[in-house]
């Protein structure tokens, strides 16, 4: 078959080729962005959408907004706010997840050759998401708080790129957090430069210490907003949400008709009910007791079982460990070995789009339990030492 040029450049998917390693029932996977499945509030779900069939049933499974179901998206315009402004239901769009988004947002701005400024590392789906539309990708250099002004700076008055991508809470993979100050410089930039800003917040709310920061998007202007109830709901809901002036959100929407007409009618009216019963904050304080345990629980035993074998960052918050192996050069070459060890970790070249050599890896902590966790560094650490 002749498929597109872009597919035939990127070769095998490593990631689906991961998760297939990750359906033997032996494997500990900390490769996944994955949630913790029994925190999952099924039952509650459960409940929410039986309401909507006895209450919503046919219109529920009717087409719908392609911007999305209009409570939803006045109940998410009075949690947000633009610039310090409060947000009109027309400045939201509901997305199949914060993915479709991403996706949507590179199929209505990009052209092929178009440059996009993105972290180093960053996000493997906004990776592929931008490579899919034949964007040429710029790292940014970062530090312990994200990119920094001055090299983004640098760069600005030498390329003009069609928007600026980053995870300012948290970010994937890193686990790194912009501060304030560091938030309200760039966004001075952006102004200066009239830099538009693609700001992706999933793991924003999943805070074990320290203070919130605003997001960009409450500070200033040119900034585009992803949402998401995949981190604190449930990531097979697939709702997510774009915040975004509403000529952009129109112009979205004119791409979503073209993908799948609407995000899932149903399902957006029962998460809305779960809104509505006022059941998420309490939920989301429950997450964050349990992510910070498990976080605890992978430090203590990579400081354990590796020592000094291994750089990390320590996440405040989010569902991500980066670390980096001192005393080798490529983590690719492990990762068979770790499966033949029955634990599967991404290995960090495929954070960068300039597909660099690095000894990095990303641990995901979330979906595993502290025993089992100490189990898997174990494993890591007798692939790492053979």
């Amino acid at each position: 078959m002749k498929y597109a040029n872009w597919m035939e450049e990127s070769g095998e998917s490593f990631i689906g080729e991961m998760l297939k390693a990750a359906q033997n029932p032996s494997m500990i996977s900390f490769a996944g962005g994955l949630p913790a499945l029994e925190l999952f509030p099924d039952q509650a779900l459960q409940r929410c959408f039986q309401r909507v069939f006895e209450e919503q049933g046919k219109a529920a499974l009717q087409y719908a907004q392609t911007a999305g179901h209009p409570p939803l998206r006045q109940w998410l315009a009075q949690q947000h706010k633009r610039n310090g402004n409060r947000i009109a239901i027309e400045e939201i769009a509901v997305t199949t997840g914060s993915q479709q988004g991403l996706s949507l947002l590179a199929q209505t701005f990009l052209d092929p050759g178009d440059v996009v400024f993105v972290e180093t590392p960053t996000y493997i789906g906004a990776i592929q998401a931008f490579q899919s539309f034949r964007a040429q990708m710029m790292m940014i250099p970062c530090d312990e708080q994200g990119i920094i002004p001055e090299e983004l700076e640098k760069r600005l008055k030498l390329t003009t790129p069609k928007f600026l991508y980053l995870i300012p809470n948290y970010q994937n993979p890193s686990g790194k957090v912009m501060g304030i100050e560091r938030r309200l410089e760039l966004l001075r930039m952006a102004k200066a430069y009239d830099l538009l800003v693609v700001e992706d917040n999933p793991y924003g709310e999943l805070r074990f210490e320290g203070e919130r920061c605003p997001n960009l998007i409450e500070l200033g202007d040119n900034v585009i907003y992803l949402g998401t109830f995949s981190k604190v709901l449930s990531p097979g809901l697939r709702v997510g949400y774009v915040v975004a002036d509403s000529d952009i959100i129109n112009h979205l929407c004119q791409t979503k008709e073209g993908v799948d007409l609407h995000s899932n009618n149903l399902t957006q009216r029962a998460v809305l009910e779960f809104l509505n019963e006022g059941l998420l904050p309490t939920h989301i304080l429950n997450l964050r007791r349990v992510y910070k345990e498990r976080r605890n629980a992978m430090v203590q035993a990579i400081e354990r079982h590796l020592g000094d074998e291994v750089e990390m960052i320590i996440p405040s918050g989010g569902l991500f460990l980066w670390a980096r192996f001192k005393r080798i050069n490529n983590s690719f070459d492990f990762v068979q070995e770790t499966i033949r060890q029955n634990v599967l970790y991404v290995p960090g070249a495929l954070f960068y789009p300039d597909g660099r050599v690095t000894a990095e890896v990303r641990l995901n902590y979330s979906c595993s339990t502290p025993e089992i966790i100490d189990e898997g560094i174990q494993r890591l650490a007798r692939a790492i030492q053979d």
